[in-house]
C-alpha cells in the first residue's frame, strides 16, 4: 500500500507541474503593470478554488441532511460523510497556505509573469478536486491530488518569498 500512495504521489506532482507550465503557455499575457491590476487578476484566479471549496461545502450540506446527522456532535455521522468532512477540512487548510502565497507573489511578479499565477490557481482548484474525488474513491486514491495540491502550494510559497525576499 506504501508503493501504491508513493507511486500516486509522484504522478500527482510531475502531472501538476507540467499542466501548469503547459497551461500557462496559453494563458495570454494581458497588461497588468500596476500591482492594484495584478492583485485584482489574482483574486480572480482563485476563484477555481473557490468554487471547489463551496461545492465540497454543497454536498456536506446534501450529505448531513440525507443522514439526518444535522447535530456534528450526535455521532451519527456516516462514513461518507466523515471522508467529506475531512475534505473539506483538508481543503481550508492548504487554501490557508495557497491564498496568501498566490496573492504575495502576484503582487511581487512582473506582469510577464502573471500567466503562470493564473495557470497556478487553475491548476490548484485542478489538484484539490483529484484529491476530494481521491478520497471519496478511497485513503490511497487520495495520494495524487494531495501530492499534486502541495506541490503547487509549496512552488506558489517559495515563488512569492523569492520575489520579496531576494
Amino acid at each position: 500500500m506504501r508503493w501504491q500512495a508513493l507511486f500516486g504521489s509522484v504522478v500527482g506532482v510531475v502531472v501538476a507541474i507540467a499542466a501548469w507550465q503547459l497551461l500557462a503557455m496559453f494563458i495570454p499575457v494581458t497588461v497588468v503593470a500596476a500591482r492594484p491590476e495584478r492583485l485584482g487578476l489574482a483574486c480572480a484566479a482563485l476563484l477555481p478554488v473557490a468554487c471547489v471549496l463551496a461545492l465540497i461545502i454543497i454536498v456536506q450540506v446534501g450529505l448531513r441532511a440525507r443522514a439526518g446527522a444535522i447535530d456534528p456532535l450526535a455521532g451519527l455521522d456516516d462514513r461518507l460523510l466523515q471522508v467529506n468532512q475531512r475534505a473539506l477540512t483538508n481543503t481550508v487548510e492548504q487554501m490557508a497556505i495557497f491564498v496568501p502565497a498566490l496573492l504575495a507573489l502576484a503582487a511581487g511578479s512582473s506582469p510577464a509573469r502573471m500567466p503562470f499565477v493564473v495557470a497556478g490557481g487553475l491548476m490548484f482548484g485542478a489538484a484539490r478536486l483529484v484529491f476530494w474525488a481521491g478520497y471519496l474513491l478511497g485513503p490511497l486514491w487520495r495520494a495524487p491530488g494531495m501530492a499534486a495540491s502541495f506541490a503547487i502550494n509549496i512552488t506558489i510559497l517559495v515563488s512569492a518569498l523569492w520575489v520579496w525576499w531576494l
